[in-house]
Protein backbone atom coordinates (compact mmCIF):
# COMPACT_ATOMS: atom_id res chain seq x y z
CA UNK A 1 0.00 0.00 0.00
CA UNK A 2 1.81 3.59 -1.17
CA UNK A 3 1.75 6.12 1.38
CA UNK A 4 2.63 3.88 4.17
CA UNK A 5 5.08 4.96 7.16
CA UNK A 6 7.34 2.76 8.08
CA UNK A 7 7.20 2.57 11.90
CA UNK A 8 10.83 3.56 13.15
CA UNK A 9 12.63 0.44 15.37
CA UNK A 10 12.93 3.25 18.45
CA UNK A 11 11.57 1.71 21.69
CA UNK A 12 8.61 0.73 21.69
CA UNK A 13 7.21 -0.80 24.88
CA UNK A 14 4.01 -0.59 25.34
CA UNK A 15 2.70 -3.52 28.01
CA UNK A 16 -0.22 -4.08 28.90
CA UNK A 17 0.19 -4.40 33.11
CA UNK A 18 -3.87 -4.80 33.97
CA UNK A 19 -7.07 -5.30 32.34
CA UNK A 20 -10.24 -5.99 33.58
CA UNK A 21 -13.62 -5.80 32.98
CA UNK A 22 -16.43 -4.59 35.49
CA UNK A 23 -18.23 -1.29 36.94
CA UNK A 24 -15.45 1.26 36.63
CA UNK A 25 -15.09 3.04 39.75
CA UNK A 26 -12.27 5.15 39.35
CA UNK A 27 -9.93 7.75 41.20
CA UNK A 28 -6.96 9.13 40.35
CA UNK A 29 -3.48 10.71 42.53
CA UNK A 30 0.23 9.73 42.71
CA UNK A 31 1.08 6.74 43.98
CA UNK A 32 2.13 8.48 47.59
CA UNK A 33 -1.17 10.28 47.86
CA UNK A 34 -3.20 7.04 47.39
CA UNK A 35 -1.24 5.79 50.58
CA UNK A 36 -2.89 9.26 52.27
CA UNK A 37 -6.33 8.96 51.20
CA UNK A 38 -6.67 5.62 53.61
CA UNK A 39 -6.10 8.56 56.61
CA UNK A 40 -9.28 9.83 56.60
CA UNK A 41 -9.50 12.42 53.69
CA UNK A 42 -13.22 11.57 53.07
CA UNK A 43 -14.01 12.77 56.48
CA UNK A 44 -12.16 16.18 55.91
CA UNK A 45 -13.56 16.76 52.76
CA UNK A 46 -16.96 16.93 53.93
CA UNK A 47 -15.94 19.45 56.85
CA UNK A 48 -17.82 22.32 54.59
CA UNK A 49 -20.77 20.50 54.54
CA UNK A 50 -24.00 20.97 56.59
CA UNK A 51 -25.37 18.16 58.95
CA UNK A 52 -28.17 17.40 57.35
CA UNK A 53 -26.97 17.73 53.59
CA UNK A 54 -24.69 15.35 54.22
CA UNK A 55 -27.10 12.91 56.21
CA UNK A 56 -29.72 13.16 53.30
CA UNK A 57 -27.29 12.24 51.38
CA UNK A 58 -25.80 9.50 52.61
CA UNK A 59 -29.06 7.95 53.45
CA UNK A 60 -29.72 7.90 49.86
CA UNK A 61 -25.88 6.48 48.51
CA UNK A 62 -26.07 3.64 51.14
CA UNK A 63 -29.60 2.96 49.95
CA UNK A 64 -28.40 2.30 46.55
CA UNK A 65 -24.97 0.69 47.61
CA UNK A 66 -27.54 -1.89 49.99
CA UNK A 67 -29.23 -2.65 46.73
CA UNK A 68 -26.29 -3.29 44.46
CA UNK A 69 -24.73 -5.91 47.10
CA UNK A 70 -28.35 -7.37 46.95
CA UNK A 71 -27.89 -8.02 43.35
CA UNK A 72 -24.39 -9.10 43.98
CA UNK A 73 -24.20 -11.65 46.84
CA UNK A 74 -21.53 -12.62 48.48
CA UNK A 75 -19.38 -11.27 46.08
CA UNK A 76 -18.00 -7.98 47.47
CA UNK A 77 -18.21 -10.19 50.93
CA UNK A 78 -15.45 -12.10 49.74
CA UNK A 79 -12.99 -9.19 48.91
CA UNK A 80 -10.13 -8.90 51.37
CA UNK A 81 -10.03 -4.89 50.87
CA UNK A 82 -12.22 -2.47 52.52
CA UNK A 83 -15.09 -2.22 50.73
CA UNK A 84 -14.95 1.36 49.88
CA UNK A 85 -11.78 3.11 50.96
CA UNK A 86 -11.86 7.09 50.10
CA UNK A 87 -9.39 8.25 47.65
CA UNK A 88 -9.97 12.20 47.35
CA UNK A 89 -7.42 13.40 45.75
CA UNK A 90 -5.95 16.89 44.13
CA UNK A 91 -6.17 18.05 40.70
CA UNK A 92 -2.32 18.77 40.39
CA UNK A 93 -0.96 15.32 42.06
CA UNK A 94 -3.53 13.39 39.36
CA UNK A 95 -1.10 14.17 36.07
CA UNK A 96 2.66 13.10 36.46
CA UNK A 97 3.95 16.19 33.89
CA UNK A 98 6.97 15.62 31.56
CA UNK A 99 9.55 17.51 33.30
CA UNK A 100 8.80 15.56 36.40
CA UNK A 101 8.80 11.93 34.13
CA UNK A 102 12.01 13.15 32.66
CA UNK A 103 13.58 12.82 36.01
CA UNK A 104 11.11 9.22 36.82
CA UNK A 105 13.02 5.80 36.49
CA UNK A 106 10.77 2.73 36.45
CA UNK A 107 11.41 -1.24 35.32
CA UNK A 108 12.43 -2.01 32.48
CA UNK A 109 10.38 -3.09 29.52
CA UNK A 110 10.74 -4.65 26.39
CA UNK A 111 10.64 -3.42 22.92
CA UNK A 112 8.55 -4.44 19.69
CA UNK A 113 8.48 -3.40 16.34
CA UNK A 114 5.15 -2.64 14.17
CA UNK A 115 5.26 -1.84 10.95
CA UNK A 116 3.38 0.08 8.09
CA UNK A 117 3.61 -3.35 6.05
CA UNK A 118 1.95 -5.20 8.44
CA UNK A 119 -0.80 -2.65 9.24
CA UNK A 120 -0.79 -3.86 5.47
CA UNK A 121 -1.48 -6.99 5.45
CA UNK A 122 -3.71 -6.81 8.33
CA UNK A 123 -6.12 -4.87 6.39
CA UNK A 124 -5.89 -7.54 3.63
CA UNK A 125 -6.76 -10.31 5.94
CA UNK A 126 -9.89 -7.89 7.20
CA UNK A 127 -10.96 -7.66 4.00
CA UNK A 128 -10.79 -11.23 2.78
CA UNK A 129 -11.49 -13.07 5.70
CA UNK A 130 -13.48 -11.16 8.35
CA UNK A 131 -15.81 -9.57 6.29
CA UNK A 132 -17.14 -5.57 7.24
CA UNK A 133 -15.95 -4.50 10.45
CA UNK A 134 -18.16 -4.69 13.62
CA UNK A 135 -18.08 -2.82 16.88
CA UNK A 136 -18.08 -6.41 18.76
CA UNK A 137 -14.69 -7.17 17.04
CA UNK A 138 -10.70 -5.57 17.25
CA UNK A 139 -8.13 -4.99 19.59
CA UNK A 140 -8.81 -8.10 21.59
CA UNK A 141 -6.02 -9.86 20.44
CA UNK A 142 -3.40 -7.41 21.52
CA UNK A 143 -1.39 -8.82 24.30
CA UNK A 144 1.83 -7.16 24.62
CA UNK A 145 4.52 -8.93 26.99
CA UNK A 146 4.23 -8.84 30.84
CA UNK A 147 0.13 -8.78 30.02
CA UNK A 148 -1.90 -9.92 33.25
CA UNK A 149 -5.56 -10.19 33.81
CA UNK A 150 -7.66 -9.52 36.94
CA UNK A 151 -10.22 -12.18 38.30
CA UNK A 152 -13.27 -10.52 37.23
CA UNK A 153 -16.64 -10.89 39.45
CA UNK A 154 -19.67 -11.95 38.35
CA UNK A 155 -17.95 -12.98 34.85
CA UNK A 156 -20.56 -15.46 33.62
CA UNK A 157 -22.71 -14.52 30.51
CA UNK A 158 -25.42 -15.00 32.65
CA UNK A 159 -24.31 -12.76 35.75
CA UNK A 160 -23.00 -10.07 33.67
CA UNK A 161 -26.27 -9.73 31.45
CA UNK A 162 -28.31 -9.51 35.39
CA UNK A 163 -25.93 -7.22 36.32
CA UNK A 164 -26.18 -5.21 33.16
CA UNK A 165 -29.55 -4.93 33.12
CA UNK A 166 -29.99 -3.89 37.02
CA UNK A 167 -27.88 -1.15 36.35
CA UNK A 168 -29.14 0.35 33.77
CA UNK A 169 -32.99 0.13 33.71
CA UNK A 170 -35.65 0.46 36.59
CA UNK A 171 -38.01 -1.91 37.55
CA UNK A 172 -40.62 0.77 37.31
CA UNK A 173 -42.39 0.98 34.13
CA UNK A 174 -42.89 4.52 33.36
CA UNK A 175 -46.91 4.30 33.65
CA UNK A 176 -46.17 3.36 37.46
CA UNK A 177 -43.80 6.78 37.84
CA UNK A 178 -46.52 8.82 36.13
CA UNK A 179 -45.92 9.34 32.84
CA UNK A 180 -48.71 10.30 30.54
CA UNK A 181 -49.99 8.26 28.16
CA UNK A 182 -49.22 10.42 25.50
CA UNK A 183 -45.61 10.57 26.50
CA UNK A 184 -45.29 6.76 27.03
CA UNK A 185 -46.86 6.29 23.39
CA UNK A 186 -44.07 8.74 22.15
CA UNK A 187 -41.53 7.04 23.99
CA UNK A 188 -42.55 3.64 22.53
CA UNK A 189 -42.27 5.20 18.89
CA UNK A 190 -38.39 5.79 20.23
CA UNK A 191 -37.44 2.62 21.40
CA UNK A 192 -38.12 3.56 25.03
CA UNK A 193 -40.06 0.69 26.61
CA UNK A 194 -38.71 1.22 30.38
CA UNK A 195 -36.84 4.05 32.26
CA UNK A 196 -33.18 4.03 33.08
CA UNK A 197 -32.79 4.32 37.05
CA UNK A 198 -31.70 8.12 36.96
CA UNK A 199 -34.71 8.50 34.81
CA UNK A 200 -37.16 6.75 37.56
CA UNK A 201 -35.61 8.35 40.01
CA UNK A 202 -36.07 12.25 38.90
CA UNK A 203 -39.11 11.73 37.41
CA UNK A 204 -41.48 12.29 40.57
CA UNK A 205 -39.19 15.38 42.04
CA UNK A 206 -38.67 17.25 38.63
CA UNK A 207 -42.55 17.05 37.58
CA UNK A 208 -43.30 18.85 40.67
CA UNK A 209 -40.93 21.60 40.47
CA UNK A 210 -38.44 20.74 42.46
CA UNK A 211 -34.84 21.96 42.37
CA UNK A 212 -32.79 18.97 42.17
CA UNK A 213 -29.24 17.99 41.77
CA UNK A 214 -29.30 15.06 39.34
CA UNK A 215 -26.22 13.26 38.87
CA UNK A 216 -25.12 9.58 37.32
CA UNK A 217 -22.54 8.28 35.60
CA UNK A 218 -22.21 9.17 31.72
CA UNK A 219 -24.98 7.35 29.14
CA UNK A 220 -27.10 6.73 31.97
CA UNK A 221 -30.47 9.02 30.51
CA UNK A 222 -29.87 12.44 32.09
CA UNK A 223 -30.83 14.30 29.27
CA UNK A 224 -34.15 12.65 28.96
CA UNK A 225 -34.34 12.47 32.69
CA UNK A 226 -35.00 15.94 32.90
CA UNK A 227 -36.50 16.57 29.42
CA UNK A 228 -39.82 14.25 29.79
CA UNK A 229 -40.84 15.34 33.24
CA UNK A 230 -40.54 19.25 31.90
CA UNK A 231 -42.28 18.69 28.74
CA UNK A 232 -45.05 16.36 30.51
CA UNK A 233 -45.42 19.44 32.58
CA UNK A 234 -45.61 22.02 30.25
CA UNK A 235 -48.24 20.11 28.53
CA UNK A 236 -50.09 19.87 31.69
CA UNK A 237 -49.98 23.99 32.45
CA UNK A 238 -51.33 24.74 29.17
CA UNK A 239 -53.96 22.29 29.80
CA UNK A 240 -55.10 23.54 32.80
CA UNK A 241 -54.76 27.31 31.24
CA UNK A 242 -52.07 27.85 34.05
CA UNK A 243 -49.77 29.05 30.51
CA UNK A 244 -48.83 29.17 27.22
CA UNK A 245 -45.29 29.91 25.24
CA UNK A 246 -44.47 33.17 24.45
CA UNK A 247 -41.95 35.00 21.90
CA UNK A 248 -38.82 35.87 23.65
CA UNK A 249 -40.27 34.49 27.09
CA UNK A 250 -39.12 30.71 27.39
CA UNK A 251 -40.78 28.98 29.61
CA UNK A 252 -37.59 26.44 29.94
CA UNK A 253 -33.89 27.64 29.85
CA UNK A 254 -30.93 25.03 29.48
CA UNK A 255 -27.39 26.23 30.25
CA UNK A 256 -24.81 24.05 28.33
CA UNK A 257 -20.91 24.95 28.15
CA UNK A 258 -20.36 24.12 25.06
CA UNK A 259 -21.95 24.37 21.36
CA UNK A 260 -21.70 21.09 20.60
CA UNK A 261 -23.84 20.15 23.69
CA UNK A 262 -26.59 22.46 23.16
CA UNK A 263 -26.69 21.26 19.34
CA UNK A 264 -27.12 17.57 20.89
CA UNK A 265 -29.82 18.52 23.29
CA UNK A 266 -31.94 20.16 20.54
CA UNK A 267 -31.63 16.97 18.51
CA UNK A 268 -33.07 15.14 21.94
CA UNK A 269 -35.91 18.20 21.72
CA UNK A 270 -36.38 17.26 18.36
CA UNK A 271 -36.51 13.88 18.43
CA UNK A 272 -39.13 14.04 21.19
CA UNK A 273 -41.24 16.25 18.76
CA UNK A 274 -41.29 14.38 16.08
CA UNK A 275 -42.32 11.58 17.56
CA UNK A 276 -45.53 13.42 19.10
CA UNK A 277 -44.75 15.36 22.05
CA UNK A 278 -44.98 19.32 20.86
CA UNK A 279 -43.07 21.70 22.00
CA UNK A 280 -40.87 24.26 20.46
CA UNK A 281 -37.42 24.75 21.03
CA UNK A 282 -34.18 26.25 19.90
CA UNK A 283 -30.66 26.93 20.04
CA UNK A 284 -28.52 30.26 21.23
CA UNK A 285 -24.86 29.89 20.97
CA UNK A 286 -21.83 31.66 19.78
CA UNK A 287 -20.10 30.89 16.35
CA UNK A 288 -23.67 31.41 14.49
CA UNK A 289 -25.25 34.19 13.14
CA UNK A 290 -27.44 36.55 15.60
CA UNK A 291 -29.51 37.72 13.10
CA UNK A 292 -31.33 33.74 12.83
CA UNK A 293 -30.97 33.36 16.22
CA UNK A 294 -32.99 36.74 16.78
CA UNK A 295 -35.66 35.84 14.66
CA UNK A 296 -35.92 32.62 16.25
CA UNK A 297 -36.82 33.97 18.97
CA UNK A 298 -39.22 36.24 18.29
CA UNK A 299 -41.71 33.71 17.62
CA UNK A 300 -43.31 31.58 20.39
CA UNK A 301 -40.51 29.43 22.09
CA UNK A 302 -41.20 26.41 24.78
CA UNK A 303 -37.30 25.48 25.67
CA UNK A 304 -33.93 27.83 25.04
CA UNK A 305 -30.59 25.97 25.03
CA UNK A 306 -27.72 28.31 25.10
CA UNK A 307 -24.21 28.64 26.03
CA UNK A 308 -23.48 31.61 29.31
CA UNK A 309 -21.96 33.90 27.20
CA UNK A 310 -24.53 33.72 24.37
CA UNK A 311 -27.44 34.29 27.39
CA UNK A 312 -25.87 37.04 28.83
CA UNK A 313 -25.60 38.86 25.84
CA UNK A 314 -29.62 38.23 24.43
CA UNK A 315 -30.25 39.66 28.53
CA UNK A 316 -27.88 42.43 28.97
CA UNK A 317 -29.51 43.18 24.70
CA UNK A 318 -33.00 43.00 25.88
CA UNK A 319 -33.69 39.98 23.52
CA UNK A 320 -34.62 38.06 26.07
CA UNK A 321 -37.20 38.04 29.16
CA UNK A 322 -37.66 35.75 31.70
CA UNK A 323 -40.85 36.40 33.22
CA UNK A 324 -42.72 32.87 31.69
CA UNK A 325 -39.77 31.26 33.07
CA UNK A 326 -40.56 27.49 34.96
CA UNK A 327 -37.14 25.60 34.80
CA UNK A 328 -34.09 25.96 34.26
CA UNK A 329 -31.76 23.44 33.50
CA UNK A 330 -27.36 23.48 33.84
CA UNK A 331 -26.32 20.65 32.12
CA UNK A 332 -22.46 19.21 33.21
CA UNK A 333 -23.14 22.09 36.03
CA UNK A 334 -19.34 20.92 37.21
CA UNK A 335 -17.68 22.11 33.63
CA UNK A 336 -20.00 25.35 33.58
CA UNK A 337 -18.13 25.99 36.67
CA UNK A 338 -15.32 26.41 34.55
CA UNK A 339 -16.86 29.11 32.59
CA UNK A 340 -15.90 32.53 33.55
CA UNK A 341 -18.98 33.72 32.14
CA UNK A 342 -21.00 31.00 33.94
CA UNK A 343 -21.30 32.32 37.64
CA UNK A 344 -22.74 35.92 35.82
CA UNK A 345 -25.23 34.14 33.96
CA UNK A 346 -26.50 32.41 37.14
CA UNK A 347 -26.80 35.13 39.25
CA UNK A 348 -28.82 36.97 36.17
CA UNK A 349 -31.50 34.24 36.05
CA UNK A 350 -31.35 34.04 40.07
CA UNK A 351 -32.58 38.01 39.81
CA UNK A 352 -34.65 37.93 37.14
CA UNK A 353 -36.38 34.98 37.01
CA UNK A 354 -39.60 34.44 38.82
CA UNK A 355 -38.83 33.07 42.72
CA UNK A 356 -40.95 30.13 41.66
CA UNK A 357 -38.42 29.09 38.93
CA UNK A 358 -37.02 25.76 39.50
CA UNK A 359 -33.71 24.84 38.93
CA UNK A 360 -31.88 21.21 38.32
CA UNK A 361 -28.38 20.38 37.98
CA UNK A 362 -26.86 17.71 35.85
CA UNK A 363 -23.79 16.11 36.39
CA UNK A 364 -21.87 13.03 35.77
CA UNK A 365 -19.57 13.76 38.84
CA UNK A 366 -20.21 15.89 41.26
CA UNK A 367 -17.02 16.97 43.56
CA UNK A 368 -17.42 18.40 46.75
CA UNK A 369 -16.64 22.22 46.34
CA UNK A 370 -19.44 22.18 43.38
CA UNK A 371 -21.99 20.86 45.49
CA UNK A 372 -20.65 23.16 48.33
CA UNK A 373 -21.70 26.28 45.74
CA UNK A 374 -24.79 24.82 44.69
CA UNK A 375 -26.50 23.72 48.17
CA UNK A 376 -24.81 27.20 49.51
CA UNK A 377 -27.06 28.88 46.56
CA UNK A 378 -30.05 26.42 46.57
CA UNK A 379 -30.67 25.13 50.47
CA UNK A 380 -33.68 23.61 49.49
CA UNK A 381 -32.25 21.52 46.39
CA UNK A 382 -32.79 17.68 46.31
CA UNK A 383 -29.90 15.30 45.68
CA UNK A 384 -31.18 12.64 43.03
CA UNK A 385 -27.96 10.21 42.59
CA UNK A 386 -27.74 7.56 40.25
CA UNK A 387 -26.21 4.20 41.16
CA UNK A 388 -24.05 4.14 38.90
CA UNK A 389 -22.39 7.61 40.47
CA UNK A 390 -18.84 8.48 39.70
CA UNK A 391 -18.46 5.02 38.18
CA UNK A 392 -18.16 3.48 34.68
CA UNK A 393 -19.88 1.33 32.61
CA UNK A 394 -20.07 -2.81 34.03
CA UNK A 395 -19.20 -3.30 29.76
CA UNK A 396 -16.32 -1.22 29.99
CA UNK A 397 -13.20 -3.10 29.87
CA UNK A 398 -9.73 -1.11 30.96
CA UNK A 399 -6.31 -2.10 29.45
CA UNK A 400 -3.39 -0.16 31.12
CA UNK A 401 -0.11 -0.13 28.27
CA UNK A 402 3.31 1.19 30.29
CA UNK A 403 4.78 3.41 27.89
CA UNK A 404 7.95 4.12 29.88
CA UNK A 405 10.82 2.62 28.01
CA UNK A 406 13.78 0.77 28.98
CA UNK A 407 16.09 2.17 32.25
CA UNK A 408 18.87 3.72 29.93
CA UNK A 409 16.66 5.29 27.59
CA UNK A 410 16.73 9.18 28.10
CA UNK A 411 13.39 10.09 29.33
CA UNK A 412 12.54 13.97 27.77
CA UNK A 413 9.12 14.97 26.65
CA UNK A 414 9.60 14.28 23.20
CA UNK A 415 10.87 10.41 23.93
CA UNK A 416 7.23 10.03 26.06
CA UNK A 417 5.58 11.13 22.96
CA UNK A 418 7.30 8.66 21.10
CA UNK A 419 6.53 6.12 22.78
CA UNK A 420 3.20 6.57 23.19
CA UNK A 421 2.71 7.44 19.49
CA UNK A 422 4.51 4.11 18.78
CA UNK A 423 1.99 1.93 21.37
CA UNK A 424 -1.08 3.66 19.26
CA UNK A 425 0.31 2.74 16.11
CA UNK A 426 1.11 -0.74 17.72
CA UNK A 427 -2.45 -1.38 18.63
CA UNK A 428 -3.92 0.61 15.55
CA UNK A 429 -2.19 -2.41 13.20
CA UNK A 430 -2.94 -5.56 14.77
CA UNK A 431 -6.32 -5.17 14.91
CA UNK A 432 -9.05 -2.48 13.53
CA UNK A 433 -12.40 -1.01 14.76
CA UNK A 434 -14.45 1.50 13.29
CA UNK A 435 -14.63 4.09 15.94
CA UNK A 436 -12.16 5.27 18.20
CA UNK A 437 -11.30 8.15 20.62
CA UNK A 438 -8.19 9.79 21.26
CA UNK A 439 -7.88 12.12 23.82
CA UNK A 440 -4.84 14.04 24.23
CA UNK A 441 -4.34 16.86 27.30
CA UNK A 442 -3.29 19.78 24.77
CA UNK A 443 -4.41 20.91 21.67
CA UNK A 444 -0.89 20.73 20.32
CA UNK A 445 -0.62 17.28 21.17
CA UNK A 446 -3.88 16.85 19.30
CA UNK A 447 -2.40 17.70 15.99
CA UNK A 448 0.66 15.98 16.51
CA UNK A 449 -1.41 12.58 17.44
CA UNK A 450 -3.24 13.13 14.03
CA UNK A 451 -0.63 14.29 11.99
CA UNK A 452 1.34 10.67 13.35
CA UNK A 453 -1.80 8.67 11.90
CA UNK A 454 -2.58 10.65 8.60
CA UNK A 455 1.62 9.74 8.05
CA UNK A 456 0.56 6.04 8.72
CA UNK A 457 -2.29 6.08 5.75
CA UNK A 458 -1.44 9.12 3.58
CA UNK A 459 -4.44 7.86 1.08
CA UNK A 460 -7.31 7.70 3.89
CA UNK A 461 -7.36 4.12 1.93
CA UNK A 462 -8.37 2.09 5.73
CA UNK A 463 -8.19 5.54 7.97
CA UNK A 464 -10.06 8.50 8.72
CA UNK A 465 -8.69 10.48 11.20
CA UNK A 466 -10.87 13.79 12.47
CA UNK A 467 -9.83 16.45 15.19
CA UNK A 468 -12.25 18.14 17.67
CA UNK A 469 -10.49 20.73 19.68
CA UNK A 470 -11.05 24.59 20.22
CA UNK A 471 -8.60 25.82 17.82
CA UNK A 472 -10.89 24.51 15.31
CA UNK A 473 -13.76 27.01 13.91
CA UNK A 474 -17.36 25.73 15.56
CA UNK A 475 -18.46 24.70 12.32
CA UNK A 476 -15.75 22.18 12.04
CA UNK A 477 -16.33 21.15 14.88
CA UNK A 478 -19.51 20.34 14.68
CA UNK A 479 -19.37 18.74 10.53
CA UNK A 480 -16.33 16.29 12.06
CA UNK A 481 -18.67 15.34 15.33
CA UNK A 482 -21.30 14.88 12.36
CA UNK A 483 -18.84 12.60 10.41
CA UNK A 484 -17.47 10.59 13.20
CA UNK A 485 -21.37 9.80 14.35
CA UNK A 486 -22.32 8.45 10.34
CA UNK A 487 -21.63 4.89 9.82
CA UNK A 488 -17.75 4.67 7.59
CA UNK A 489 -17.23 2.97 4.50
CA UNK A 490 -16.58 -1.29 5.10
CA UNK A 491 -13.24 -1.33 6.05
CA UNK A 492 -12.42 1.96 6.94
CA UNK A 493 -11.25 3.18 10.96
CA UNK A 494 -12.61 5.89 12.29
CA UNK A 495 -10.37 8.54 14.66
CA UNK A 496 -11.82 11.20 16.67
CA UNK A 497 -8.24 12.85 18.31
CA UNK A 498 -9.78 15.46 20.35
CA UNK A 499 -9.54 17.08 23.94
CA UNK A 500 -11.19 17.08 27.05
CA UNK A 501 -14.14 19.25 24.94
CA UNK A 502 -15.52 15.64 23.58
CA UNK A 503 -16.31 14.35 26.77
CA UNK A 504 -18.43 16.77 28.39
CA UNK A 505 -21.80 15.60 27.90
CA UNK A 506 -21.28 14.51 24.32
CA UNK A 507 -23.37 11.19 23.13
CA UNK A 508 -21.18 9.11 20.73
CA UNK A 509 -23.35 5.99 19.69
CA UNK A 510 -21.23 2.92 19.11
CA UNK A 511 -17.66 3.67 19.54
CA UNK A 512 -15.76 0.83 19.65
CA UNK A 513 -12.62 2.19 22.11
CA UNK A 514 -10.91 5.03 23.54
CA UNK A 515 -7.75 5.96 23.66
CA UNK A 516 -6.04 7.86 26.99
CA UNK A 517 -3.17 9.04 25.20
CA UNK A 518 -2.21 11.69 27.34
CA UNK A 519 -3.40 10.53 31.85
CA UNK A 520 -6.09 12.84 32.56
CA UNK A 521 -5.64 16.10 34.81
CA UNK A 522 -8.28 14.65 37.29
CA UNK A 523 -10.43 12.02 38.40
CA UNK A 524 -13.91 13.52 37.20
CA UNK A 525 -12.01 13.42 33.63
CA UNK A 526 -10.76 9.99 33.35
CA UNK A 527 -14.24 8.72 34.55
CA UNK A 528 -16.04 11.19 31.31
CA UNK A 529 -13.63 10.17 29.08
CA UNK A 530 -13.60 6.46 29.53
CA UNK A 531 -17.75 6.94 29.85
CA UNK A 532 -17.19 7.82 25.81
CA UNK A 533 -17.58 3.46 25.07
CA UNK A 534 -19.79 1.03 26.82
CA UNK A 535 -22.91 3.34 26.85
CA UNK A 536 -26.28 2.81 27.67
CA UNK A 537 -28.15 -0.97 28.29
CA UNK A 538 -25.36 -3.50 27.66
CA UNK A 539 -22.70 -1.33 26.07
CA UNK A 540 -19.27 -3.02 25.73
CA UNK A 541 -16.25 -1.34 24.75
CA UNK A 542 -12.39 -0.92 25.59
CA UNK A 543 -10.55 2.00 27.14
CA UNK A 544 -6.57 2.06 26.91
CA UNK A 545 -5.11 3.89 29.25
CA UNK A 546 -1.15 5.12 28.22
CA UNK A 547 1.00 5.82 31.29
CA UNK A 548 4.68 6.79 31.37
CA UNK A 549 6.85 6.84 34.88
CA UNK A 550 5.15 7.12 38.00
CA UNK A 551 1.53 6.98 35.78
CA UNK A 552 2.31 3.68 35.57
CA UNK A 553 1.50 2.80 39.35
CA UNK A 554 -1.43 5.21 39.74
CA UNK A 555 -3.20 3.94 36.83
CA UNK A 556 -2.84 0.17 38.35
CA UNK A 557 -4.53 1.26 41.43
CA UNK A 558 -7.49 3.26 39.46
CA UNK A 559 -8.49 -0.04 37.49
CA UNK A 560 -8.15 -2.37 40.00
CA UNK A 561 -10.53 -0.29 41.78
CA UNK A 562 -12.96 0.19 39.15
CA UNK A 563 -12.70 -3.72 39.18
CA UNK A 564 -13.68 -4.24 42.58
CA UNK A 565 -16.41 -1.79 41.86
CA UNK A 566 -15.33 1.02 44.43
CA UNK A 567 -16.71 4.74 43.72
CA UNK A 568 -14.38 7.33 43.10
CA UNK A 569 -14.08 10.40 44.94
CA UNK A 570 -15.97 12.90 46.55
CA UNK A 571 -19.61 12.52 47.07
CA UNK A 572 -19.59 8.82 46.78
CA UNK A 573 -17.19 8.59 49.88
CA UNK A 574 -19.49 9.22 52.10
CA UNK A 575 -20.90 5.91 52.33
CA UNK A 576 -17.64 5.20 54.84
CA UNK A 577 -19.55 7.48 57.06
CA UNK A 578 -21.95 4.60 57.21
CA UNK A 579 -19.44 2.10 58.94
Amino acid sequence: MAGLLEIPTILNPPVTVFSGRRGARIVCGTASQVSLANEGVANRSFGRLKVQRVRDLVKESHRKKKLNDEMEGDQQKAESTPSHVPLVLSEESTLLDEQSYSRTRDIKRDTSKASGSNFRSARRDASSSKGPMTSSKGWHNVEPAHSYRSKVYGNSKKEQRLKTSYEFFSRTSFKELGYSDSIIESLKNLQYLRPSHIQAMAFTSIIGGKSCIVADQSGSGKTLAYLIPLVQRLRQEELEGFGKPASQNPRVIILVPTAELASQVLNNCRSLSKAGIPFRSMVATGGFRQRTQLEGLRQELDVLIATPGRFLFLIKEGFLQLTNLRSVVLDEVDILYNDEEFEHALQSLVNSAPVTSQYLFVTATLPVEIYNKLVELFPDCEVVMGPGMHRTSPGLEEILMDCSGVDNMERTPDTAFQNKKNALLQVVEQSPVTKTIIFCNKIETCRKVENALKRFDRKEICMKVLPFHSALEQELRLANIKEFRSSPSENISMFLVCTDRASRGIDFADVDHVVLFDFPRDPSEYVRRVGRTARGAGGKGKAFVFAVGKQVSLARRIIERNVKGHPLHDVPSAYELMK
